[in-house]
């Protein structure tokens, strides 16, 4: 470009764009391994970490202490400064819970007509039923993790979102499970077990989210803040199994997080 070879350019900033590069090359990096890849000091790399994430371009998975592209790249407004704080502080629990949980699970809150999965947790047995990553977002239709939602989220709110989700679901399963008999159903069985479910069978062989899963809301002070899930392989074992070995793991979580996120008032904002 023409002006351009009398201008300085700047190096704080090549090297931000090195580091960004560094992150999406690795999908999730640790610290030392940035140090390693780009050859920049530590003290220099948390500058500039701190500097991508308070931007929205980078986000912190705090189960796994790496750092991995956001979710939706450069957003720094309320609604990922909430998110990063409930995941912060629902670390710690979830890394209890793991001990009692061999299976994968996950963490996530509504964002829009799907659901954002905040930290994507590889469990500690090397099983990796859920290989999705940080930002990945199931359907709020067929996932465990939106099913919950849907059940046990204030009326008004479900409402409003099923309208929305008649509009631009364009699936026949989504149309299916839209239809207002099927909600009720969703609705009434979820409350009545205190959990949602997924049938693998619904999908097709080919979808990467083949796989079964409950989850459980998260409360904080009577607001649905998220939903708590794990997944299984049905090959090794069946919804009952999971239940009857995972679910009050699961809900002792939840309980947790929603009580740790009240005393810190950790809440989504408007």
């Amino acid at each position: 470009m023409s002006g351009t070879h009398s201008v300085k350019s700047v190096d704080a900033l090549r090297r931000g764009l090195m580091v960004m590069h560094a992150i999406e090359q690795s999908s999730a990096v640790t610290l030392a391994e940035l140090h390693l890849q780009t050859g920049i000091p530590k003290a220099s790399l948390l500058r500039i970490l701190k500097t991508l994430i308070e931007s929205g371009w980078v986000v912190r998975n705090e189960l796994e202490r790496r750092f991995m592209p956001a979710a939706s790249p450069g957003d720094s407004g309320p609604h990922t400064h909430w998110r990063s704080r409930l995941s912060a502080l629902a670390a710690p629990v979830r890394t209890t819970l793991e001990r009692r949980i061999p299976w994968p699970t996950d963490l996530a809150v509504r964002d829009g007509t799907s659901m954002l999965i905040l930290d994507a947790h590889r469990p500690i047995n090397g099983l990796a039923v859920n290989y999705r990553v940080l930002g990945f977002r199931p359907s709020m239709m067929v996932s465990s993790l939106g099913r919950c939602y849907l059940a046990f989220c204030p009326d008004d709110e479900r409402r409003s979102l099923m309208a929305l989700l008649a509009r631009t679901s364009a699936t026949a399963l989504d149309r299916t499970v839209l239809r207002e008999d099927a909600v009720q159903r969703l609705i009434a069985a979820g409350r009545a077990q205190g959990y949602c479910s997924r049938d693998p069978s619904e999908l097709g062989s080919e979808s990467p989210e083949r796989f079964g899963a409950i989850a459980v809301p998260v409360f904080a002070g009577g607001q649905l803040l998220a939903s708590l899930s794990c997944a299984w392989l049905p090959k090794v074992t069946d919804e009952p199994s999971i239940v009857a070995q995972c679910l009050s793991a699961l809900r002792d979580a939840a309980q947790l997080i929603g009580e740790r996120a009240l005393i810190s008032n950790v809440r989504p904002p408007g």
